[in-house]
């Protein structure tokens, strides 16, 4: 249905669906791993049984509506009179809800029958996520930018749903996947709303204009705020359920929970701002090349399988550290005198303030999310292991496309610029994510490392090059030799920071070494003194019956 209740149904299926999960796998999660009790997960699986079957019926409420709104095409795919299709965006709608159905029957089929294969659930939810992908891309190809769009902001969480939940075809009941599953599921939800409100204004209001690439940048932040909004929402009722459990383990021995059925400004070009932010990720690459390989030293030579009480107490400082620098960056990018002070739009001017500065306070709020979970996975809360390096590769990936769909306008050599930068970000946020998985892997470490320095170096570069701080000529945008020379600048940085990774981790192997060398000579002295101490104490007694005061 092309209209506001078409997109608020499915919207609504979504967020039901993503706020019960939302509750549903902590609560899991942590129950299993305070008592594991067979009929616990008996309990949970006739859950997933029971989700199967609202799935189906609102698979089904989604079909009829689509097929029997008054303008629907009430089971016509055809017209013979007309030789033409009839109503094809609804058939997409039902063929959409159709995956969906199949996968709510799977998952009945799954609790019933012992036949069928673990993990088949999960493919089929990942296939009907793909389906409604697919359908999406195809669906809003010629239509206006603004349309495109927004439908477009839409596919990044489905087609990451998609991928989420193929992985948990392998890993089952991993947390991480079980969470980031729900947070997409929300953000479709809400978005779908988002949608209908941009598109149809249900509550009137002035219709929004499809060529100003001004709402295109607000969609794009909006989009994130709805992702920042998720994830404060899987925060609070992860923090709920731990609540309630640890409530529950007080009041009886063995707890039982029970389960109920102005125009965008160009990019800024103030060599103190970009200066600013390349000192942000450069201080974290820097350090991030001293502690991880001596990090990796230590625990090689000790053979330590967990993270010493040091490296943790190391990690919620680096924490502390991430969400204060996140938070004088908000405050900065909000606060300087240009600044919007926290008015997105002007109702006098009836167009958006300052999105530029926007733009930069959306991207250090995720890192200040970043930043919280860093501290409060070692806290009593027993956050998921992964969870930390989940919300980096989030704010890395966030970053990225801020910058990819930022109004750069006719400069081209601001474009190919943070073009080159976004390549770092990129590979920084899939490293990142790959250590959600292989924790505390040395080359993970070391590539996220490189990629910061990367970023830090070259945002430097990018103020040097877009507002030369000690004056001179600028630089010519319609000559291509410059593009080719910051290319291979762009290169030159990466080695820098490659060089600058190797010698902070030969200096880190001479200390670690320097300092078991000087620990075994004291060992070496104390064992001989001891030594000498026995034999003074073996002689003795041998030839006296009593030591005296003066030899104790």
């Amino acid at each position: 249905m092309a209209n506001f209740k078409g997109h608020a149904l499915p919207g609504s299926f979504f967020l039901l669906f993503g706020l019960w999960w939302s509750v549903k796998y902590p609560l899991q999660y942590l129950s299993q791993k305070v008592n594991k009790k067979s009929h616990r997960i008996h309990c949970f699986q006739r859950l997933d049984a029971i989700e199967g079957g609202i799935k189906i019926i609102f698979a089904l409420i989604g079909m009829l509506a689509e097929q029997f709104v008054p303008d629907g095409p009430h089971l016509y795919l055809y017209s013979g009179e007309n030789r033409d299709w009839v109503k094809l965006m609804n058939w997409q709608h039902t063929t959409m809800y159709l995956f969906y159905g199949l996968s709510g029957v799977v998952d009945v089929f799954t609790y019933v029958s012992e036949v069928v294969p673990r993990g088949l659930d999960r493919l089929m939810l990942s296939v009907a996520v793909f389906v409604e992908g697919c359908l999406f891309y195809y669906h809003v190809l010629h239509r206006p930018m603004l349309d495109q769009h927004i439908h477009s902001l839409l596919l990044i969480a489905i087609f990451s749903g998609a991928c989420s939940t193929m992985l948990e075809v392998f890993l089952r009941d991993n947390i991480v996947l079980e969470l980031f599953r729900a947070s997409v599921t929300i953000v479709q939800g809400t978005w779908f709303w988002q949608i209908g409100v941009v598109l149809f204004q249900p509550w009137g209001g002035p219709i929004w204009d499809e060529k100003d690439h001004s709402n295109i940048m607000f969609l794009t932040m909006c989009f994130f705020w709805h992702w920042a909004a998720t994830v404060a929402i899987l925060a609070i009722n992860y923090t709920l359920v731990y609540c309630c459990i640890q409530r529950g383990r007080r009041g009886i021995r063995e707890p039982y929970i029970g389960l109920g059925v102005q125009q965008a400004s160009p990019m800024p070009t103030s060599f103190l701002s970009s200066a600013l932010r390349g000192t942000f990720f450069f201080i974290f690459g820097l350090w991030w090349s001293v502690r991880y390989p001596l990090k990796y030293l230590r625990q090689k030579a000790n053979a330590e399988s967990q993270p010493s009480y040091g490296v943790q107490r190391v990690e919620v400082f680096e924490g502390a550290v991430k969400a204060f620098f996140a938070l004088a960056g908000i405050l900065a990018e909000q606060f300087v005198p240009a600044g919007p002070r926290l008015q997105l739009y002007s109702p006098k001017t009836h167009s958006w303030m300052e999105l530029t500065h926007w733009h930069y306070t959306t991207m250090y709020l995720f890192f200040l999310l970043s930043g919280i979970v860093d501290v409060v996975s070692h806290s009593p809360l027993k956050l998921p292991l992964g969870l930390d390096r989940l919300l980096l590769s989030v704010a890395l990936f966030i970053e990225g496309l801020l910058f990819c769909f930022h109004d750069y306008s006719d400069a081209a050599l601001d474009d190919h610029l943070h073009s080159l930068l976004a390549m770092a970000i990129f590979a920084g946020a899939l490293c990142a994510l790959l250590e959600v998985f292989l924790r505390d892997h040395i080359i993970l470490e070391t590539f996220r490392t490189s990629s910061f320095l990367l970023q830090g170096s070259w945002l430097w570069q990018i103020g040097f090059v877009l507002c030369p701080p000690w004056g001179g000529p600028g630089w010519d945008e319609t000559d291509r030799s410059n593009f080719t020379f910051l290319t291979m600048c762009f290169c030159w940085h990466y080695a820098g920071a490659l060089a600058v990774l190797a010698a902070n981790s030969a200096a880190s192997r001479c200390c670690n070494e320097s300092c078991q060398l000087k620990f075994r000579d004291i060992d070496v002295e104390l064992d001989c003194g001891m030594c000498i101490r026995k034999g003074n104490k073996s002689s003795s007694g041998a030839l006296l019956p009593e030591s005296t005061s003066d030899d104790k």
